[in-house]
């Protein structure tokens, strides 16, 4: 996992979406099937409510709770494209993030934690990160200390013992008002820098949780929009899940109240194309450059 997205990003994702996750990489061998065969006669239904005109009082009838999270994610995962923006706190830090992302990887966007902050660009494959002086040293702790920037809690000592030099500050004056960017095709490490905009790897990254005791709560709205609610109760508090009971079941929303993440994440503006355009050129340092100045290389 990425210093970005072990420091910034999950955070605000992995509580409060952990029921929709889990719903979506559960395997219940005898359930599956069952709601396989559900899926089939919820389909055969909606065929059957399109060619008379009326529209089926439950889309999804027949399915469990457990069901009706992995549909949701699958539809969310497929979306052509969304606006995900999500609210969180740890450890009594504000973390809020607001990106727009589409199929093709093209993404737009920000985050904020407490005092710091940064913007995110993808165009064409391109990586472009634009982020203040404690991002950047955040980010610099982590990728200049003899590891591969996947790790910010890992400190790699020199050969003869000592512990390497904290070069973030050299980050940090290159960086300074400049959007640094990563080509396309670049090492994994470098990429995952830009892991911020995958929706995928977001999702993906969640750890699978048991999913007994998620339960079908109430009808609700979301934005105006019809959703049915997917509620578990535990020790690290009641994580909820609204999915979209009208038109495709996108993931809406997904709340977390108590336990050691509370948030908010919202899915909107299905479909709506994203515009981006590259900083200009005269704003842009390039990765190529970082890795010239700092001596020795920095971990991506």
């Amino acid at each position: 996992m990425t210093a970005i997205t072990r420091k910034f990003l999950m955070p605000a994702l992995a509580g409060a979406l952990t029921v929709a996750g889990a719903a979506g990489c559960s395997t219940g061998g005898a359930a599956r099937v069952a709601e396989n065969a559900a899926a089939r006669e919820v389909a055969a239904a909606e065929q059957a409510a399109s060619s008379t005109g009326s529209a089926p009082a439950d889309p999804f009838a027949g399915l469990s709770a457990a069901g009706i999270a992995r549909k949701a994610v699958t539809a969310t995962k497929n979306a052509r494209s969304l606006r995900l923006t999500a609210e969180s706190t740890e450890n009594g830090r504000r973390l809020k993030i607001d990106f727009s992302l589409d199929k093709r990887g093209t993404c737009s966007g920000g985050l904020r934690r407490d005092d710091t902050e940064a913007e995110f660009a993808v165009v064409d494959g391109v990586t472009y990160i634009k982020g203040d002086d404690e991002f950047w040293r955040a980010i610099g702790s982590a990728t200049g200390n003899g590891n591969d920037g996947t790790d910010p809690d890992a400190r790699s000592a020199d050969p003869d013992g000592s512990a390497p030099p904290d070069r973030s500050d050299e980050l940090v004056q290159l960086l300074r008002g400049k959007w640094l960017k990563i080509p396309a095709g670049g090492s994994a490490a470098a990429q995952g820098l830009g892991g911020a905009c995958d929706l995928d790897a977001m999702l993906d990254a969640l750890e699978t949780a048991d999913t007994t005791g998620v339960t079908r709560g109430d009808a609700a709205e979301v934005d105006g929009r019809k959703a049915v609610t997917l509620v578990k109760r535990g020790a690290e508090g009641t994580r909820t899940t609204f999915v979209a009971a009208e038109g495709a079941p996108y993931l809406l929303k997904v709340s977390g109240e108590g336990g050691r993440t509370p948030g908010t994440v919202l899915f909107r503006d299905f479909g709506v194309p994203v515009q981006v355009t590259a900083p200009p050129a005269d704003e842009v340092v390039d990765l190529a450059d970082i890795r010239q100045s700092a001596s020795p290389e920095p971990g991506f």
